[in-house]
This record gives structure tokens, sequence and C-alpha cells, in this order.
């Protein structure tokens, strides 16, 4: 069986690492919007082609607007739960080092003496 060791550093700097990711694909999002209005025209307005060209536009649009919310969604929450990860993987680290010191405290006995008490 394999052992694992926990880094808890690592996960919380690899969750602080994720703290932009929402803010970028906001921008990204805002980009696109800007942009997609800048080539809406190009369709026309109220002739044929606008009018069977309009509507696929709009609803592609729409599509990739609904992704990228749904991405910053996506990243704001995995960052959360990587933190908190990181909060349980030290606290029960914290609980099992404060329960070997308690052992060791246990069997070095009243004396500071390690020589034997209670070891096997």
């Amino acid at each position: 069986m394999g052992k694992f060791i926990a880094d808890p550093g690592r996960v919380r700097r690899g969750g602080e690492m994720m703290a932009d990711l929402p803010d970028r694909v906001n921008k990204i999002r805002d980009n696109f919007v800007s942009d997609s209005q800048t080539y809406r025209p190009w369709a026309g307005f109220n002739d044929d082609f606008a009018v069977e060209v309009r509507p696929k536009y709009d609803e592609n649009n729409n599509a990739c607007i609904e992704f990228l919310d749904s991405a910053g969604l996506v990243f704001s929450s995995l960052r959360h739960a990587v933190l908190s990860n990181a909060r349980e993987i030290e606290g029960v680290q914290s609980y099992a080092n404060e329960e070997i010191a308690k052992q060791q405290s246990r069997l070095e006995g009243p004396g500071g003496d390690s020589t034997g008490g209670g070891r096997h």
C-alpha cells in the first residue's frame, strides 16, 4: 500500500494562483460582447439575409456568453474547493501532530525519561 503525504501549502498556493481566473474569463466575455456588437451590423437589419442570418448569429453569441458565464462560475467554485481542501488538510495535520505530541509526552513520563515506560 502506498503512502500519501499532502502538502497543504502547495494546495493553498494552487488555490491562490486561481484567484484571477474568474476575472480573466469576465474580461474575455466583455471583449466577446464588444466584438460581437461590432460585427452585428454586417448581416444587415431587415432585408431577407438579415432575417435569415441574425437569429442564428444571436443564438450562437448567446451560447458563447452563457458558456463564459458558466466557466467563470466554475473557476470561482474550483478555487473555493481547493482552498477548502487546504484548510481541511491543515486541520487534520494539526490534529494529528497534537495527538502525536500528547502521546510522546505520556510515553516520556513525568520526569522526561524516555528510556522505557510504555514502549514496546
